[in-house]
């Protein structure tokens, strides 16, 4: 009985970490059931596959001939194809991303184990014991002290920036990634197997150690390249895809404000033709060319918010954007001339506006955005706030610390993380500031923006 739980704890510790790990780079959103039920359901199950692990080895006191081997390989074997099967059903993301986290934590899987060997041809030096159950109680304090150490450094060095690589890539720019990591572990297997064969054979396993040590510094190094690489390409091109649809919106704003300075002019020529068309008592000629104007004329409702062109044509668009979605705005600008490019105004209002309709659109009622901009002594200040359900934070950020900086939210919001990142560089590119604050009670989010305009006094 004793031996019996030996190999079935032996193998849970090699199982079940490794089960938990390559569910935690994705965000909640992205599993079928809840995370605890997830964590439940992988702790039973690898708890179920280490008990027949266990008893097909114990099928060696009864059977001369290697059975037990064969039973415990296939029910290994049988405990990794079950995780991997669960867990792709589990997860609803692209296939690559989810094969690209099971190979990285099967690296983990395998360096646990070859350290495991190589300490325990230290402590135990000679030919191992074929004999043995391989998870005697000096094998399985090994196990149990490196994965106690070793967990917490994957967790912190692999998994937490595979979580942002997972939630910014997209998988059509990954598989040159994926196809490098995949192989370089394949190969990393291949080579220990080889190694272990050869352990088995000498009883030097100690001297392949540099070579082992070679190939994990080697491995480590290429997914530090891959996420390195990829987070940069993805965040340029997300940029570049951000600064194109921000120019786009600039000039239709900028051709809606030529439309309307058009409209006014024509709207002064009608003035004049119809006062001349009074002074010469033409009334009919009057009627029939008003009927002309309202028949071929189309008028927008505006609405000046400031004397600021840029500023009021960027209100003017969102504001009427958010009515057409049913939302209740409320405006109070008051500025004139910035010394802030029009650009760069766009950035600010199209990200912190475009972020608040969204917001608005997932609340089931009342429904409001209320904008205030002026100016603080030689500061451009914006204040927008709107009703909001709920907010995703990163780790380390609670909602109740107030105003927070835009890396405290993650991309759950309808790519909030992206578009607070944008308005946050553009703040500080004027040596301004940006926060951001949800209050849940009130179910509003408030995001103050402050630019200087390095005005002369």
């Amino acid at each position: 009985m004793i031996v019996f739980l030996e190999n079935a704890l032996g193998f849970f510790i090699q199982l079940f970490p490794c089960a938990l790990m390559i569910f935690l780079p994705f965000p909640r959103e992205a599993y079928r059931f809840g995370r605890r039920t997830i964590i439940f359901g992988m702790m039973i199950v690898s708890a179920v596959m280490a008990s027949l692990f266990s008893v097909a080895l114990c099928l060696r006191d009864i059977n001369k001939y290697p059975l037990h081997i064969i039973l415990s390989n296939l029910s290994m074997f049988a405990a990794i194809l079950f995780v991997l099967a669960a867990y792709i059903s589990l997860v609803r993301e692209s296939l690559l991303k989810k094969l690209m986290v099971f190979f990285i934590v099967l690296f983990y899987a395998a360096s646990e184990f070859v350290l495991v060997n190589v300490i325990h041809s230290f402590i135990y030096p000679g030919l191992p014991d074929t004999t043995a159950y391989p998870y005697t109680p000096s094998f399985l304090l090994l196990y149990a002290a490196s994965t106690a150490l070793l967990l917490p450094l994957m967790l912190a060095v692999v998994i937490r920036p595979l979580k942002e690589y997972i939630r910014i890539i997209e998988p059509q720019n990954m598989k040159r990634e994926f196809f490098s990591g995949s192989f370089s572990t394949f190969m990393y297997f291949v080579l220990m197997s080889y190694c272990d064969t050869l352990y088995g054979k000498t009883g030097f396993f100690y001297l392949d150690l540099p070579l082992l040590l070679f190939l994990t510094l080697n491995q480590i190094f290429i997914y530090w390249l891959i996420f390195r690489e990829s987070v940069r390409r993805e965040r340029d091109n997300e940029k570049r895809r951000t600064m194109e649809i921000q120019q786009l919106q600039y000039e239709k704003i900028i051709d809606e404000m030529e439309n309307t300075r058009r409209m006014h002019h024509d709207l002064h020529h009608h003035y004049n033709t119809l006062n001349d068309m009074l002074d010469r008592g033409k009334t009919d000629e009057m009627k029939a060319y008003l009927s002309d104007i309202i028949n071929t004329t189309v008028y927008r409702d505006s609405e000046v918010y400031c004397k600021n062109i840029t500023v009021g044509g960027l209100l003017q668009y969102y504001v009427g954007l958010a009515r057409d979605e049913g939302i209740r705005c409320k405006v109070r600008a008051e500025c004139g001339e910035l010394g802030i490019e029009p650009v760069d105004l766009t950035v600010l209002f199209g990200n912190a506006m475009e972020n608040a309709i969204d917001a608005c659109k997932k609340c089931t009622k009342n429904r409001w955005i209320c904008i205030q901009v002026g100016m603080i002594q030689d500061s451009f200040a914006v204040e927008i706030s709107n009703s909001c359900s709920e907010v995703h934070l990163n780790r380390g950020y609670k909602t109740e610390n107030g105003f927070l900086p835009a890396e405290a939210f993650s991309s759950g919001r309808a790519d909030i993380g992206y578009g607070l990142q944008s308005i946050d560089h553009t703040a500080k590119k004027y040596d301004g500031s940006a926060g951001f604050r949800f209050d849940s009670d009130k179910e509003t989010f408030t995001a103050r923006i402050r630019l200087n305009t390095h005005r002369e006094i």
